[in-house]
């Protein structure tokens, strides 16, 4: 009976998190909306809806929670996700009380952790590959959910909105792109789960196929079909709840220690050939490099086109940013960083301090408010006006305060590695990736308000930017010398627990002063690089000013020197006639 009320309360979140993000995603995204209050959704009657459906799925969350601490199968550890998801669930619940359109980009990031956090909790029961099929669930549980939702919420619109050419085409396109993410992402689970076609790998490929469905009948814009794939996306939802409590035949498999507490095996040193050719795919920074590089290079083509020119420069940062985001995350650094804290310190700081200046240099911002047109009021927003409007909210605002970027780059160091944050994330790869993803955004924060093309909500004056890279040069070195003055290992047990030679032979302790040492020198390093570009820029700025005014000088249409030497004579004046 428990399981039959668990699976029937399962089903309920997970149909309410697709009518939450279906409604704020149609409400933001999908919607036609004209006029002066084109970026606010003050009226939105799918506003309603997401609050009903957020409260019904806080609710169920709450549920949970209580029914699997019942379940002495499952442990206190789903119960806390049920938790999460409930806290989450319940402030995306009171963004619909907020008429701003960014207000939809906030709800749905709620809402996606709202969702995941359940299916993370569990992915420790695979005993191996669990972290390619973890976030390929956690991927493909967002996507169908947001596809699923929106084509349910399509319904609510009127004939006249459902029926307008951008709503077909904004549906078609979140159609397309939805079922290719939940194909690949679905695959790669059943694959990562051995490749075996049992029960678990039957849901997957069931909410697969009804992916597939509703992209072939998003190409078909008439009411019935629109019917017709809200259903299949409720009986995909259907899967997907069924698949969270179908456990794989494999569970249970008698598996290496290392690969239990992985997903895969590390047997020898990470010297630098292993580093090198040891590849072990991540599968959410691949997806997201591949898509970032891809967009970036059509925004790109979209300028070329116009007959506009886009520096190269900026391109080739851009894409070799992504490139060191998947070689730091999918090559041996990567595969190791789980294992030895030394390649996992320079990891974080490849990614918060190299990856992220040089990603900074990219001007993404810029290209797309450049290759992407402006529209009129008298039509619907577009992407250029999702994202001038999300550059001006309160939250980016706060966080590209400087005193909060630094903190936000320079005090996660301490935070996380002197709390025990990092010993707990030695036993789950999403809360290795949730820190991943954190010092690459912190970076790309603060290396945006020193050098970065784009320009930040509040903009520093230069000698405010060389302020705050001298402000953040001791923390980095202060950090590093506790690292190697620390006098006990971070994660002993576990490490111990992976049964590797090769890492007891050349001693744990060693090891971290090691990653210590990387820490202090791979700190610096780049701060002095941001620190002679910011130079670079100051310099570059002030001599084009300083044409600029000679420019005008000799033009005659700056007097600014002559009114200056009228003054002196008139001053020179006044005293010889005192």
């Amino acid at each position: 009976m428990l399981l039959t009320t668990q699976f029937a309360v399962d089903l309920l979140v997970w149909l309410a998190a697709a009518v939450t993000m279906g409604a704020w995603t149609t409400a933001a995204f999908i919607r036609p909306r004209r006029g002066a209050n084109r970026l606010r959704l003050d009226g939105d009657r799918l506003l309603g809806l997401a609050r009903l459906s957020s409260l019904a799925g806080v609710g169920a969350c709450i549920a949970m929670a209580s029914l699997t601490r019942t379940d002495a199968g499952l442990g206190h550890g789903e119960a806390l996700a049920w938790c999460i998801a409930a806290g989450a669930g319940l402030l995306s619940t009171l963004f619909t009380f907020h008429k701003q359109w960014e207000s939809a980009i906030y709800a749905l990031a709620l809402q996606a952790i709202a969702l995941v956090a359940p299916i993370a909790s569990t992915e420790n029961q695979l005993p191996r590959n669990h972290d390619l099929a973890g976030d390929a669930r956690m991927i493909a549980a967002v996507a169908f959910t947001v596809l699923a939702g929106t084509w349910i919420c399509r319904l609510f619109l009127t004939a006249d909105e459902a029926g307008s050419g951008r709503v077909y085409f904004r549906m078609r396109f979140l159609s397309l792109a939805a079922a290719a993410v939940v194909v690949v992402c679905d695959l790669t689970t059943v694959w990562a789960q051995g490749g075996q076609i049992d029960d678990d790998a039957r849901w997957h490929l069931g909410r697969a196929a009804a992916a597939l469905l509703i992209a072939a009948l998003s190409w078909v814009d008439k009411a019935i079909t629109c019917l017709a794939a809200a259903v299949v996306g409720v009986l995909g939802q259907f899967a997907a709840a069924s698949a969270f409590r179908t456990l794989p035949d494999i569970v249970g498999e008698s598996v290496p220690t290392d690969v239990a507490a992985i997903g895969y095996s590390v047997a020898d040193w990470p010297t630098l050939v292993n580093l090198l050719v040891k590849w072990r795919i991540n599968l959410f920074f691949l997806g997201l490099a591949v898509v970032a590089v891809a967009f970036y290079l059509y925004l790109v083509a979209q300028l070329n086109k116009r007959g506009d020119h886009w520096p190269a420069g900026r391109t080739f940062a851009w894409v070799t940013g992504w490139v060191i985001v998947v070689l730091l995350t999918c090559s041996g650094v990567g595969r190791y960083a789980p294992a030895v804290f030394s390649v996992h310190m320079f990891m974080n700081l490849g990614l918060n301090m190299l990856a992220a200046m040089i990603l900074t240099l990219g001007g993404f911002i810029t290209l797309v408010l450049r290759a992407t047109p402006a529209r009129s009021r008298d039509e619907a927003a577009g992407l250029r006006e999702w994202v001038a409007c999300t550059m001006k909210s309160r939250y980016l605002g706060f966080m590209y305060n400087p005193i909060i970027a630094l903190v936000f780059m320079t005090g996660t160091y301490y935070v996380f590695y002197l709390s025990g944050l990092f010993t707990a994330s030695l036993h789950t790869h999403w809360l290795h990736q949730f820190f991943y993803l954190h010092f690459l955004v912190s970076g790309y924060i603060f290396y945006g308000l020193i050098i970065g093309i784009d320009q930040p909500p509040h903009p520093l004056p230069h000698i405010g930017k060389l302020g705050l890279i001298i402000g953040a040069m001791p923390f980095h070195a202060f950090f590093g010398v506790i690292l190697m003055a620390k006098q006990t290992v971070y994660g002993e047990s576990f490490l111990h627990a992976l049964g590797h030679p090769w890492l007891e032979a050349r001693g744990l302790m060693h090891d971290q002063w090691v990653g210590g040492t990387i820490a202090w020198a791979g700190g610096e390093f780049p701060l002095v690089i941001a620190l002679i570009a910011l130079l670079t820029q100051w310099h570059r700025q002030d001599s084009k000013e300083s044409n600029r005014f000679d420019r005008h000088v000799d033009a005659g249409t700056d007097d600014s020197y002559d009114a200056y030497n009228q003054m002196l004579a008139q001053l020179a004046e006044r005293d010889r006639q005192g």
